[in-house]
């Protein structure tokens, strides 16, 4: 790669060699190298337009990787996956734009300041209305989930900052011909690697005891034609519900705790005010009243109200007078205690929810909801008969670390994921969402558990390892053990500090911009 190589060939590659470097491919080790085309395409540029040109060169790469590994998003949205590609990679592409300036004014910094604008954006695009997070770099590791065992100090971003490293460290050795010199850069990934391993061994434990024992579900419904009223053929709530318990009830007895069933495993018109007396909840109740165990279940929810002016930001009217909320829920249902509702509050832009206002409008329809969901106020965790405390997060949310740090932070002791991944169809979508699962766990040091009405429902330990699953397109159910813990990681207690600092980087490097431009006017 030098001089000779036209730039688009090398933004081209990058883009490519991104892709096959992504999750669920085996091939996570091109990652660490796979921008360096790219940056070289930066560093080589000479056209007149010079930033314009390097934004460009981005651009196309971005494209590409994105469009290689979120193609999938066509399957539920054809007009969402061309937004969604258009938008995520004009995002991706800013702090290549900003790298440029900079490179133009403190040049002795070559493109190391590419890391914490990269990591900034990163940070923030798990935290602006928008956010679509999926193709953090870090989770691009995922694979090799014994190499990112440091992400409980420093959450997936700590994964972010040891790709663009070695990307950049390597670039620069191409770029100035230092090729001997590039051991330095390969013996800083063996030593981060071995780092890895080092905190493995020390979170290896024998359990002791019975553990919690689990019943996990997966109903395998189709979305398009069964789930949701309307569909053609639509299969009623509560035989829903029996296709869901069937292959499960040889596994529960009297030493299960927990029965998991998926994303709105209970859909339809449901009254969180009458759930007590709701009639489809009658396929449900034995379980918990039999065999003390408590169910956890999706549901399809609403909230009504009857108010002259809308009394929440995301009602909706219903007549004059009269407004509803509609949720997505997370749903325990015990002997004693009753039901617990969680509402899902990471909701996925464009279906459940619109960055602005004015766009709900807009908004798709999957789940037989339009216009933006109601939300939880914060996280709050569902509890068993024992009152073990559980992280329940539903679907998108679960690829979000910092949202997960709330549960843990209040008390949850064992994660659980449900989730409904057929939109996507047979797609490396639902392997892409499973892999990342498996970083919460790391980051925590908390097994998963995870039903998925059709994807992937499996159980995760804490070190990564998913140690049981289930195939796609399969109505079936398996029973499991964990080992609930309350220990706190660093990254749980602490939070994405790379993410901040980043910030605090790359406002810096903003006002070092602004000051020297209005020096050089002066």
């Amino acid at each position: 790669m030098n001089k000779s190589i036209h730039p688009i060939v090398l933004a081209i590659s990058s883009g490519i060699l991104m892709t096959l470097a992504w999750p669920p491919l085996p091939t996570a080790f091109i990652l660490p190298f796979a921008l360096i085309p790219l940056l070289l395409a930066i560093l080589n540029t000479q056209a007149k337009r010079v930033h314009l040109a390097r934004w460009w060169y981005a651009v196309i790469g971005l494209f590409i990787f994105n469009l290689g590994t979120t193609w999938w998003v066509w399957n539920a949205s054809p007009g969402g996956c061309i937004a969604m590609l258009i938008v995520n990679t004009l995002l991706m592409s800013l702090p290549f734009l900003a790298l440029s300036y900079g490179y133009q004014k403190w040049p002795q910094f070559k493109l190391w300041t590419l890391i914490p604008l990269y990591l900034c954006f990163e940070f923030w695009h798990f935290n602006w209305g928008g956010s679509w997070p999926w193709l953090t770099l870090g989770k691009g590791l995922a694979v090799f989930h014994h190499a990112i065992q440091f992400y409980e100090y420093t959450g997936e971003m700590g994964g972010s900052a040891v790709v663009l490293i070695i990307n950049i460290w390597c670039a620069h050795l191409i770029h100035v011909k230092a090729y001997k010199r590039l051991w330095q850069p390969l013996s800083f990934a063996l030593v981060v690697i071995a780092l890895s391993y080092g905190i493995l061994l020390s979170n290896i434990s024998i359990h002791k005891g019975r553990g919690l024992q689990c019943v996990v579900t997966q109903p395998n419904i189709n979305p398009y034609t069964e789930k949701f009223y309307g569909c053609e053929s639509y299969i009623q709530a509560d035989e829903q519900l029996r296709l869901a318990i069937e292959p499960a009830k040889q596994l529960i007895d009297s030493n299960t705790a927990i029965v998991l069933l998926p994303e709105t495993a209970l859909v339809g018109v449901n009254e969180e005010s009458q759930l007590q007396y709701n009639s489809y909840l009658a396929t449900l109740r034995p379980l918990a009243m039999q065999y003390n165990a408590t169910v956890i279940v999706g549901a399809e929810t609403y909230k009504s109200y009857k108010s002259t002016t809308a009394p929440t930001k995301t009602a909706r009217p219903d007549g004059p007078g009269y407004w509803y909320d509609s949720y997505n829920t997370a749903m325990a249902l015990t002997k004693d205690t009753g039901i617990e509702l969680y509402h899902k509050s990471k909701l996925v832009v464009g279906v459940e929810t619109m960055p602005f206002d004015f766009l709900n409008q807009l908004s798709l329809d999957l789940g037989g909801m339009t216009g933006s969901l109601g939300i939880s106020d914060q996280a709050y965790n569902l509890h068993t008969a024992n009152k073990l405390p559980v992280a329940t997060l539903v679907c998108y949310e679960s690829i979000y670390g910092d949202y997960c740090n709330d549960f843990i932070n209040k008390g949850a002791q064992l994660i659980a994921v449900i989730t409904n991944d057929a939109w996507w169809g047979n797609t490396p979508g639902y392997q892409q969402h499973l892999l990342y699962a498996k970083i919460r766990s790391i980051e925590t040091r908390k097994p998963l558990i995870r039903s998925a009405n059709t994807g992937i429902s499996a159980v995760i330990d804490k070190n990564g390892n998913i140690q049981q699953r289930t195939q796609f397109n399969e109505r079936t159910a398996f029973k499991c053990t964990v080992w609930p813990n309350n220990k706190i990681t660093f990254y749980t207690r602490y939070g994405n500090l790379l993410g901040l600092i980043s910030v605090a980087i790359s406002i810096a490097l903003f006002v070092g911009l602004l000051i020297k431009k209005k020096a050089s006017e002066l």
